[in-house]
């Protein structure tokens, strides 16, 4: 295994930038861009494939295997819904295709892929962002603000409610947040997905979403 060619920082040319959540800006690179390093560090002689995948509400969800030189990473990978002016689905297909390019640029990073991107100077998304489940990896999550969890996130009997996840999602549609933008947003805040939450956070959020919901008070 070649880490000279795999943790190679991108060149500036195929940065790329996006809005997120509450004014933040991530950078990122294409997925092509990752492929091209898994050729160039490999020969090609490397697979991908999608073990699993899940239509939830607003988004979907896929768990991605990542196989080379001996060695299998795996990530889940996600991508909101998109969603016609009239509410209606586009293309589920386009919608699982961008959720599995999100996997293996995820899984890829696992073997030292666009490191450079996650340092802590940028604002960029954390490598095990989307509740990636790497074998024999355990690491947690945390943050500047106080709050950390394991990568299980709450305990089940301290976990937020169906009800109070479904709000979140509407909420966030409401706002035109992307299922990774929200995503980012609560690993950020609270170390943990949205479904791993607690009650009294998931309350916070909540709030947080309504304030921007109804705007700048007068």
């Amino acid at each position: 295994m070649n880490r000279d060619i795999l943790e190679q920082p991108f060149p500036d040319n195929l940065l790329r930038s996006r809005k997120g959540p509450f004014g933040q800006t991530f950078t990122y690179v294409e997925g092509s861009a990752y492929i091209a390093r898994l050729n160039n560090a490999f020969e090609g002689n490397w697979s991908f494939e999608i073990v699993e995948h899940q239509v939830r509400e607003g988004e979907v969800v896929v768990l991605g295997k990542l196989v080379a030189d001996g060695v299998t990473k795996m990530s889940f990978g996600g991508s909101s819904i998109t969603v016609s002016r009239e509410g209606e689905v586009i293309s589920i297909a386009d919608d699982l295709k961008a959720a599995a390019t999100d996997a293996l640029k995820k899984a890829a990073s696992l073997l030292g892929v666009g490191l450079h991107l996650y340092s802590s100077d940028r604002p960029a998304e954390a490598p095990g962002n989307g509740a990636s489940k790497v074998k024999g990896n355990g690491n947690g999550n945390g943050n500047g603000n106080g709050h950390h969890r394991g990568a299980t996130g709450a305990s089940n009997g301290n976990r937020l409610t169906q009800k109070q996840l479904s709000c979140i999602w509407s909420m966030a549609r409401s706002l035109n947040l992307s299922a990774d933008q929200l995503r980012e947003r609560t690993v950020h805040v609270f170390g943990v997905q949205p479904e791993h939450l607690t009650k009294v956070d998931a309350s916070s959020f909540i709030t947080e979403l309504g304030e921007g919901l109804s705007g700048p008070a007068s």
